[in-house]
């Protein structure tokens, strides 16, 4: 009987390494997790839980991945990869949670013990891929803080100095936008708390303007052709940067405690100049009939805002529970709103569009309880369904930045 030698043993053990290795690496590629592009946070109403649902596609049903329930206990700041930030009030707390394939954990925090906040009065602009910008106002002071979410550490905090007010008045719609190495801050005055709905706000938008990074202030404008220019901005957009101006959506006021008859318009300021352009003003609701609420990029130039019909209109719950919305197409470079033939919404704060360059996507709350994706084509201005989530989406996310 003939035996190998010792250079074929050698041979034949490698290769036996090899062949181990490659079924290994076969068995680690069948039981891993598959890549998803998008998530939805979502919220079902009669369960009383949100989940996190993985897709790859936002059109075709067989891509939907796993659902799993979340319990964020705070307000979502900022999303990066699979990870979410999130300021926890109560634990005075800023923690990241990381999506795996068993569902969604916090992995670190940041203490938020002694940094003032208040989350219906603040505002985030991203500086770079992994810092953030937090803005809110506190006992009628603006204060910044900058935060790492790579390195999950604060750079720095601080003051902004905006113009002082009157102790009777508090500082409302407030929102920023972060453009060209400058940090324009909008906002209007009420008295009284915003949450109260009550008084109505003043008549004018404010915005004051501050180097970056230093965060001078350098100057100030206003404009009294509409007013509350920001409205829970951390829930839902009202601004956005076209080109280095910034397009930003002028609101009567907060709901029922509003300004009656004064236009939602959405007036331009320019960075560079560093004031509105007189000549542009985009209204989206006249105040009288309609109200305009949220401004929600969708590329080139182009938003889908939610337009309430007032007739529907006759108690503050009439906005949270009853389907008094309608969603618009606003082309923001011709100054034309069109219609989407989509069904009627209640009037929500959340972050339920996304976009690329061919498309756009929203998600509709339907009557049982469903959430439809809607794909619209802006080339063509074709509207198609896709997906349907259970529950309520209130932020879309794509999962690789």
């Amino acid at each position: 009987m003939n035996f190998p030698s010792s250079k074929q043993q050698a041979f034949f053990g490698i290769s036996l390494l090899f062949v181990g290795l490659l079924i290994l690496l076969a068995c680690q590629h069948n039981t891993k997790e598959p890549e998803y592009k998008y998530a939805l946070l979502s919220y079902d109403s009669l369960e009383n839980k949100a989940h996190l649902t993985k897709v790859n596609s936002l059109m075709d049903p067989k891509d939907i991945g796993p659902r799993n329930e979340v319990n964020f206990n705070g307000f979502i700041l900022a999303q990066k990869d699979s990870r979410y930030f999130v300021m926890d009030q109560e634990q005075k707390s800023f923690v990241c949670y990381q999506i795996d394939k068993s569902g969604i954990k916090p992995v670190s925090m940041i203490s938020m013990k002694d940094i003032p906040w208040e989350p219906y009065m603040s505002w985030v602009n991203w500086i770079d891929t992994h810092t953030i910008l937090i803005g809110t106002v506190n006992q009628q002071k603006f204060n910044y803080l900058e935060i790492d979410l790579d390195e999950m550490k604060i750079n720095r905090k601080g003051f902004l100095a905006v113009p002082e007010t009157s102790a009777e008045n508090n500082y409302v719609g407030v929102s920023g936008q972060l453009v060209n190495n400058k940090l324009f801050v909008s906002y209007t005055f009420q008295k009284g708390m915003m949450r109260d709905h009550i008084v109505p706000c003043e008549d004018t938008m404010y915005v004051a303007q501050f180097s970056y990074p230093d965060l001078e202030l350098e100057s100030t404008t206003q404009d009294s052709r509409t007013t509350w220019p920001g409205s829970y901005a951390i829930l839902a957009p009202n601004s956005l940067v076209y080109k280095d101006n910034i397009y930003i959506l002028g609101q009567p006021g907060g709901r029922t405690g509003n300004r009656k008859g004064t236009p939602s318009s959405i007036l331009k300021m320019d960075s560079q100049e560093n004031k509105f352009d007189p000549l542009y003003d985009f209204q989206v609701a006249d105040g009288l009939h309609e109200e305009a609420y949220t401004l929600h990029n969708i590329g080139d130039g182009m938003a889908i805002s939610s337009v309430v019909q007032l007739n529907k209109i006759h108690s503050f719950e009439n906005y949270m529970i009853n389907r008094v919305a309608n969603y618009v197409l606003l082309d923001l470079k011709n100054q034309t709103k069109t219609k989407l033939n989509l069904p009627d919404v209640q009037l929500d704060w959340v972050f339920n569009t996304i976009w690329d360059d061919h498309f756009a996507y929203v998600s509709v709350y339907q009557k049982d309880g469903n959430s439809q994706i809607w794909q619209y084509n802006r080339k063509d201005g074709i509207l198609k369904k896709g997906l349907l989530i259970k529950g309520a989406v209130f932020r879309i996310n794509r999962l690789e930045n």
